[in-house]
């Protein structure tokens, strides 16, 4: 489905006039190669095993990316807000099958772009390629970022992090799937949670 009558984000627009640099002729040829993906809630934008054939900007909703141990167990990696890109992106880059389950917290709705089409527009414009590279190196330093923070940061400090960062999170996300991004159980988050909330309202 195209964009056609889809209410696009500024964020969205601002990015290929602004930071990248295409002028409305331009924009307007990157436009015609998204097109909308709406999911809901608790559906699927990806699965473990499949191969990542879009990345997609989200538009309006939340999801969540995860991945299952061999003992069942889901391991959330992290949330995906509106002006966020989606993907599992080791697969998109290799297209090969990925690790990671993308699913709708709340209703999505995606514009999305394919592997190639992406691929010829960064040939076509190259500060489109040139962007892309930035945010890859961007995204290695957000991971490494993540990473230290799960082995050097407590529960709780973690939780701060992630309040401060996402004041809206417990609003749009289950408690249970915070509790598994901060790996630690539901019930030792909300009492952390009464906790570390009623601290930080005390003057």
């Amino acid at each position: 489905m195209s964009l056609i009558g889809v209410d696009i984000r500024p964020a969205f627009v601002n990015l290929f006039t602004t930071e990248i640099g295409l002028h409305d002729g331009e924009f307007a040829q990157v436009q015609e190669k998204f097109h909308v993906k709406r999911i809901p809630r608790h559906g699927f934008h990806l699965r473990a095993g499949e191969v990542c054939v879009h990345t997609a900007y989200v538009n309006k909703g939340c999801s969540r990316s995860y991945t299952i141990d061999p003992k069942g167990k889901e391991h959330v990696l992290f949330f995906g807000f509106e002006d966020w890109w989606l993907g599992d992106y080791e697969s998109f880059v290799t297209q090969r099958p990925g690790k990671q389950f993308i699913e709708a917290a709340e209703d999505l709705e995606l514009l999305c772009i394919t592997h190639q089409e992406f691929e010829e527009l960064g040939r076509r414009f190259p500060s489109i390629g040139e962007w892309h590279r930035e945010k890859q190196t961007k995204m290695a330093c957000a991971m490494i970022d993540r990473l230290i923070e799960v082995k050097s940061c407590s529960a709780e400090e973690r939780l701060v992090a992630l309040v401060q960062h996402r004041p809206d999170i417990f609003q749009r996300v289950a408690l249970q799937d915070i509790a598994s991004y901060l790996d630690i159980a539901p019930p030792s988050l909300s009492r952390m949670r009464r906790r570390v909330l009623h601290t930080k309202r005390d003057p």
